[in-house]
């Protein structure tokens, strides 16, 4: 219960929480991103009590999934066994990502859950409308294996 207290009392702090109806996953994900420290297993717990608190609001899916996870930490070494991707030159970062994420054969959901981002703000990167802190871009780039190179046009 001091868990959901205390994830409860974080939203408030951080969005001013009027309502317990109106929370959604979006409050999960900034929960998240918040704690991306957190020890897995207290990732987990929280997670278990954030599932328990969906259930007494009647929400039909389940929250998002903490940072780390057993299927994500499964996924990543099953990525690291794979090896490294081939080497691709992309003009742009949502280029580079959409590539990167289809050489992997995420969907954008999944990516999603590994970089806690929103869908929403995956989609508008690889459309090229990021306006994303350097911080997400670069949690990114090290989920992908993206490395940038910069250059100079003369002209």
């Amino acid at each position: 219960m001091s868990l959901i207290v205390n994830f409860l009392e974080f939203i408030d702090a951080h969005e001013g929480l009027t309502s317990l109806h109106r929370l959604g996953k979006r409050h999960v994900i900034i929960f998240w991103k918040a704690h991306r420290e957190m020890p897995e297993k207290s990732a987990y717990d929280h997670w278990l009590g954030l599932c328990q608190l969906w259930g007494w609001l009647g929400k039909a899916e389940k929250p998002p999934r903490p940072h780390k996870t057993p299927e994500i930490q499964a996924r990543t070494e099953q990525m690291a066994v794979i090896g490294p991707p081939k080497i691709r030159v992309c003009s742009d970062l949502g280029e580079a990502v959409k590539a990167a994420r289809g050489q992997r054969n995420l969907t954008v959901a999944q990516l999603a859950n590994l970089s806690g981002l929103e869908v929403a703000e995956l989609e508008g990167i690889e459309r090229g409308q990021s306006g994303l802190p350097c911080s997400d871009v670069q949690r990114l780039l090290v989920i992908l294996d993206i490395r940038l190179c910069f250059r100079s046009e003369n002209r």
